[in-house]
């Protein structure tokens, strides 16, 4: 028996804000991640960054006592719940109400509800009115809210006042970043996102996530104020190979759990359909096939999909198609439109609570107009959606100019197409023994004006890219206030938890990993090249190293240990064979300063044995241990190999004796 999105969606968010909660108290009082954020002085760090904040004059709002949450009947159920649970994680007791008339003294009140409701919206009039119009302003967009605090009939008073559904609930998570020490920050807050359609796309090649780490990475994504998951897992035969099948009763409950879990917390789950590898696309039998697989997904409650038709032959692929549309590149464009044009009509367009179709193009890179491009978007209904990776695959560089040209090139004359750019980073698919945590950067901060929304394509390893995942948020939220630096910090902050040391272990292991295919906007391992630089030019000076270097290495050799005691202890399982790896590299380096320490003395016997060390140590870190699915077990890399370059340059300054 399927469980009703309405019914789970209370039970998920009372069982998973918990989950959500430890990123937030792993904030709290932490340094240098919960430092304030520019244009927010007087208040703790609030990402993604928000359209407005201000501190307010009044005091503090307490919710670790008693703490009435004022909504009225039909407010969000999932949003009411997870008050309540921002409340008891506070050490609060929440009590319910549909109106407040005689509060008890002592106790505080939070009012939430949409800015249709006349009881939100006077006191968020009284509240907020030193913020009025920046309010107007927020309540006015899609997804849109405003807080205010003070003191509304007699008792400290917080109001979350959201346009819509969604607008609350993206307001709880801004209530959640304000709560610290038991109390809500003083706050003005008017805020709605630039971008459309922001979220995660599991779109890669390779071991598909588990059905954990999707349910994980949907409520991660919730919490930074995304709003999309798109499941399109290459691997997944029945999206692809077999795209005609229907789900077994076993997958079914599992999308069902992914479904429910999206809805209850305002991520529209969207199914991903790939036929292109073997379709008629003039063919009635597989319309009708294509027609009903996304039926059955319907009925489960997706409410958005999306036809990618990437990464299949150039060319179409029936006699009835070459008859039809011809067998060059602009006929499979053409070819593609009919198709895509008849599950408009036939499915989407017959829906009135559906989202509009969106597809992926067999040529979804470059900017520049193809036969191909022009035959589809001329072809095409306008209302259907393209996603782009940009001017490459992995496009290390995103522009509003290049989206503008896409958007003509994809559209036709006189009509603009709808771009989501489905962004390639950190995806590590085609480079399964790296990993990449460098903050995203290259994309333009005003791509909002020229693109519907952005998509992240992350790794394989699903508990890693949630630092990207975050980074995405805070871009595709307010891109102007982007900071790559300070958002990637607070996104560590939050992945590792509260404990300094663990803070230093996740920071020392994202330096080990920024490199992304040798970009100058992501130099590898800048800390530990500065700690290596500043060794060796001590060293051939005949001076004493500064101890930085070592105290890194021997940090190193604690990520195994340090790396489970964070928050997110699936960044640690993900992370396990490079950090293996990186703890070898740090008992090398350790043994390599000893050698050449050893050396200076004229210990030959200190040194022959430091040296055994320091090979040792360099042959279990270069050791194969990372299983890939169709790749076989791979060595993890570590950077541009900074870490070996350093032990290499040691035992060649050192020769055996």
């Amino acid at each position: 028996m399927l469980i009703t999105a309405g019914i789970v969606a209370a039970v998920l968010l009372l069982a998973g804000w918990f989950v959500l909660m430890r990123y937030n108290q792993s904030n709290a009082g932490s340094s240098p991640g919960s430092a304030t954020s520019p244009g927010e002085p007087g208040l703790p760090a609030i990402y993604p960054v928000p359209q407005h904040a201000t501190a307010a004059s009044g005091k503090p709002v307490p919710l670790n006592g008693h703490v009435y949450v004022v909504a009225t009947a039909g407010t969000d159920p999932a949003s009411v719940s997870a008050v309540q649970a921002l409340v008891v994680g506070a050490g609060g007791t929440a009590e319910t109400v549909t109106s407040l008339a005689n509060p008890t003294s002592g106790s505080s009140a939070v009012y939430l509800g949409a800015a249709s409701d006349p009881q939100v919206s006077t006191v968020l009039a009284t509240l907020g009115r030193d913020s009025a119009a920046a309010n107007q302003e927020a309540l006015g967009h899609a997804e849109g809210y405003a807080i205010a605090t003070g003191t509304s009939a007699g008792i400290p008073t917080a109001v979350l006042v959201g346009r819509d559904g969604d607008g609350i609930f993206h307001g709880i998570q801004t209530l959640r970043q304000l709560l610290t020490g038991g109390t809500v920050s003083a706050a003005l807050i008017s805020d709605w996102p630039l971008m459309q359609t922001r979220g995660v796309i599991e779109g890669f090649y390779g071991i598909p996530w588990s059905h954990q780490a999707r349910l994980d990475v949907i409520k991660f994504a919730a919490q930074q104020k995304m709003n999309t998951f798109i499941y399109s897992p290459k691997n997944d035969p029945l999206l692809r190979d077999q795209w005609r099948t229907l789900y077994s009763n076993q997958q079914l409950r599992e999308l069902q759990e992914l479904i429910d879990t999206a809805t209850a917390n305002h991520i529209r789950f969207t199914y991903s359909l790939s036929p292109g590898l073997d379709i008629c696309y003039s063919s009635v039998a597989d319309l009708n096939a294509a027609v009903a697989k996304l039926e059955s997904l319907y009925s489960l409650g997706v409410r958005s999909f999306v036809i990618p038709l990437d990464d299949i032959d150039t060319k179409v692929q029936c006699d009835e198609d070459v008859k039809e549309f011809g067998s060059n590149e602009a006929g499979l464009g053409k070819a593609e439109a009919s198709f895509l044009n008849d599950v408009n009509a036939r499915f989407i367009s017959k829906k009135p609570d559906i989202q509009p179709l969106q597809m992926v193009p067999t040529f979804y890179n470059g900017s520049g107009s193809t036969p191909y491009k022009k035959a589809l978007g001329r072809a095409l209904n306008p209302d259907i959606v393209v996603q782009w990776t940009g001017e490459d695959v992995v496009s290390h560089r995103i522009t509003r100019g290049s989206a503008e040209t896409a958007q003509q090139s994809y559209g036709s004359p006189g009509t603009k197409r709808n771009i989501v750019i489905w962004d390639n980073y950190p995806v590590n698919d085609y480079s399964q023994d790296h990993i990449f945590l460098g903050p995203v950067k290259g994309r333009d901060s005003d791509l909002n004006q020229a693109i519907r929304g952005i998509v992240t394509n992350p790794m394989i390893e699903a508990y890693l890219s949630l630092p990207a995942i975050f980074n995405y948020a805070d871009l595709s939220w307010n891109g102007p206030a982007y900071d790559p630096a300070k958002s990637m910090d607070a996104a560590l902050t939050a992945v590792a938890g509260p404990a300094p040391d663990v803070q230093a272990g996740v920071r020392a292991f994202a330096d080990l990993n920024q490199d992304w295919q040798g970009d100058a906007l992501t130099p590898s391992a800048p800390a530990l090249t500065a700690d290596i630089n500043q060794f060796w030019s001590a060293y051939d000076a005949g001076q004493s190293p500064s101890g930085a270097l070592l105290a890194r290495a021997e940090l190193l050799q604690r990520l195994p240990d340090l790396l489970p005691r964070m928050a997110e202890p699936g960044f640690a399982n993900d992370a396990v064979n490079w950090t293996a790896a990186a703890a070898q590299y740090g008992r090398g380096v350790q043994q390599a300063i000893a050698m050449l320490d050893a050396a200076k003395k004229g210990d030959a016997q200190a040194v022959t044995q430091a040296r055994k060390d320091v090979q040792s140590a360099e042959t279990a870190a270069a050791a194969a241990t990372q299983p890939t699915l169709d790749l076989g077990v791979v060595t993890p890399v570590l950077g541009k190999g900074e870490l070996k370059a350093f032990l290499d340059q040691a035992l060649q300054k050192v020769p055996a004796g």
